[in-house]
């Protein structure tokens, strides 16, 4: 990967308005369900880039305090483990090479491990796709919120929550969900009849998911309160 370009957000706006918590898929809304309170809206865009992107836009066209992309994330680094935090310092979009810093109040606020986030231009299933990325860990959507925060002048951080280490393999998600990222259950009857082995996979990741989801919810909830 070349190195980044930095794109520096517009002066932040003054202090308004709501935090918005944007995530992609339903497991991780569920995930963040009991962290709403007043002041704060939950979001879900669907999974990938463009989805983000779109939702993002109709949110930073409100006035906000500050938009937080939260959700899961894959490690790229074999010190994280399933369940770790990742409060993303900086977050790499991989298609351009554009690199978004995080506003320093927000994480200042955040727990969890400091690093970069990379945005893959595609799910990072296999070892050997993650051996191409550098940063911290990798996800899909949170540089598409972040591009639209920092056009917006909004303040952003990235907060994830590890669901797959360096050497694990996920499913063909591609041919398992819909657009929103939900399991399409006839696609996955028909996938799992042919790659059996694959099954395996989609059970560990699944108690991945909840490991990271618990994980996920404490730490944003520790979010809001050290924002007040």
């Amino acid at each position: 990967m070349e190195a980044p370009v930095v794109d520096a957000p517009r002066r932040p706006r003054a202090a308004a308005g709501e935090i918005a918590i944007l995530c992609a898929v339903p497991p991780e809304r569920r995930a963040l369900g009991a962290v709403l309170r007043p002041g704060v809206t939950l979001q879900s865009s669907g999974m990938g880039a463009e989805a983000a992107e779109r939702a993002a836009a109709l949110l930073v066209a409100r006035p906000l305090r500050a938009i937080v992309a939260a959700g899961f994330c894959g490690a790229l680094d074999r010190s994280l483990s399933v369940g770790d935090l990742v409060a993303a310092e900086s977050v790499v979009e991989e298609r351009t090479g554009r690199a978004f810093p995080a506003d320093p109040g927000l994480l200042a606020a955040a727990p969890g491990r400091r690093g970069t986030l990379v945005s893959a231009e595609r799910l990072a299933r296999t070892p050997a796709d993650r051996a191409r990325l550098e940063g911290l860990a990798v996800d899909l959507e949170s540089a598409a919120v972040a591009a639209a925060a920092a056009a917006a002048g909004v303040p952003f951080l990235a907060l994830r929550a590890v669901t797959d280490e360096v050497e694990h393999v996920l499913p063909d998600f591609d041919r398992l969900t819909d657009a929103a990222g939900r399991l399409t259950p006839g696609a996955g009857l028909l996938y799992f009849l042919v790659h059996p082995g694959e099954l395996r996979s989609l059970l560990r990741l699944g108690r991945g998911a909840r490991t990271a989801g618990a994980a996920l919810g404490r730490g944003v909830d520790e979010l809001l309160g050290e924002l007040g």
